[in-house]
């Protein structure tokens, strides 16, 4: 008896650990971090056309997205595709201090932006290649 109530309560433990760190706020999927212009139908790998402006987005299991695209792909693709993005932490204002390591965020006129340690909030998009001014 002990033993199983040790190891239901260990099930917890773990199922709680894997939970998403911000949940929700009600059946509609939209969470308290969210930006405005959010897609709420964003699929991994799946076509999008937001990839300057508005550019975030959440999959079904509130996982945020951006819109990127990909430079010098081929076959040539002319729209974006939906990829992971870094945690969203809301509207920012440029050179704002942040105090995560790895975070996106977007400017009140709808631009990308990263957490870059000391310099804050900056707007640009990280890629393969680096981090990229917007």
């Amino acid at each position: 008896m002990i033993r199983g109530l040790a190891v239901a309560a260990a099930l917890a433990a773990v199922t709680l650990g894997f939970a998403p760190a911000a949940l929700a706020d009600d059946e509609s999927g939209r969470y308290p971090t969210d930006v405005p212009g959010m897609n709420y139908q964003a699929a991994l790998g799946a076509p999008c056309e937001n990839t300057q402006l508005f550019t975030f987005g959440r999959g079904r299991g509130g996982q945020p997205m951006k819109c990127s695209w990909i430079p010098n792909q081929w076959p040539p693709v002319h729209t974006g595709f939906w990829t992971v993005s870094y945690d969203l932490h809301g509207v920012q204002e440029v050179g704002a201090p942040c105090s995560v390591a790895k975070g996106a965020a977007q400017t009140t006129d709808g631009r990308p932006m990263l957490c870059l340690g000391a310099r804050g909030w900056q707007p640009g998009v990280l890629t393969g290649d680096g981090f990229f001014p917007a």
